[in-house]
């Protein structure tokens, strides 16, 4: 199975079209069996094409474009979080191909307020791999700095759920605002998640993954690594990891990262 986790940024892009159209070329070429993204946007005013997503809803204009592509027929899954910029709703979702159980999405930030950008919405589905189900959490957490939105919360009330079903294998893979030189990438692997990437690919501890911190304020202006692909047991192993969209070939603020896992059985 083959996971990507992507931070869109979608709609804050120059040439956005032609960068979705990008992003489905990759997954296509790559075979990506499902794709976990966030800052997945829509605008407040234009059509409904179901009873929550819009015609310009980011998950939809690439899942669509995949399938003029593809001989395997992908869909979406899309959940609202909050507003953002005034204009936009912004919200957190999968394209898979594999057949999906069930959905289901909390917030796991202390505020479930829509109109802050700190809310922190995750969303679970149930998904069907070679017979098995497994748990896949499609994730955008906060900063570990943030006094009003504590990391530390957010990564307690995940875990509480993924435990919730022990027996199963979780996958947890998005953006975690957090680099791995933190207390805060600490906290998670001191949990027993288990970041795949460097599984696969031990010399990429510092492979960075938030490609653009120029434009905004940061303590430093070095590039860090905020993407991550975690699991909650050994039952899969990682073969291989790669990073997409890098630097001149962006298609956000993010690069993606891609692996590939396989059962332990």
């Amino acid at each position: 199975m083959k996971i990507m986790a992507l931070n869109l940024h979608s709609y804050q892009q120059d040439n956005q079209l032609e960068k979705f159209k990008k992003i489905a070329m990759k997954i296509v070429e790559e075979k990506v069996d499902v794709i976990c993204c966030s800052e997945a946007l829509q605008r407040i005013n234009t059509a409904y094409v179901d009873e929550s997503v819009r015609e310009d809803n980011a998950l939809k204009i690439i899942c669509d474009f995949i399938n003029e592509q593809s001989n395997q027929h992908y869909h979406y899954q899309w959940a609202f979080s909050h507003f953002g910029c005034n204009i936009y709703e912004e919200g957190i979702g999968i394209i898979t191909h594999l057949p999906v159980h069930s959905v289901e999405c909390r917030y796991v930030s202390q505020t479930e307020d829509v109109f802050s950008f700190k809310s922190r919405k995750v969303m679970k589905v149930v998904i069907e791999d070679s017979g098995h189900l497994v748990n896949l959490f499609s994730v955008h957490l906060g900063w570990g700095d943030d006094e009003y939105e504590p990391f530390d919360v957010q990564i307690e009330n995940l875990d509480a759920w993924i435990k919730e079903t022990p027996d199963m294998t979780s996958f947890i893979a998005g953006d975690f605002n957090n680099d791995i030189d933190t207390r805060y990438y600490d906290m998670i692997v001191r949990k027993n998640y288990i970041d795949q990437y460097i599984q696969a690919k031990p010399e990429g501890l510092h492979d960075y993954t938030f490609i653009n911190p120029s434009g905004l304020e940061f303590k430093n202006s070095r590039k860090l690594r905020l993407d991550y692909l975690f699991t909650s047991n050994n039952e899969y192993r990682a073969v291989e990891a790669k990073r997409f969209f890098l630097d001149e070939d962006s298609v956000s603020d993010h690069a993606a990262i891609c692996i590939e896992l396989k059962p332990n059985r």
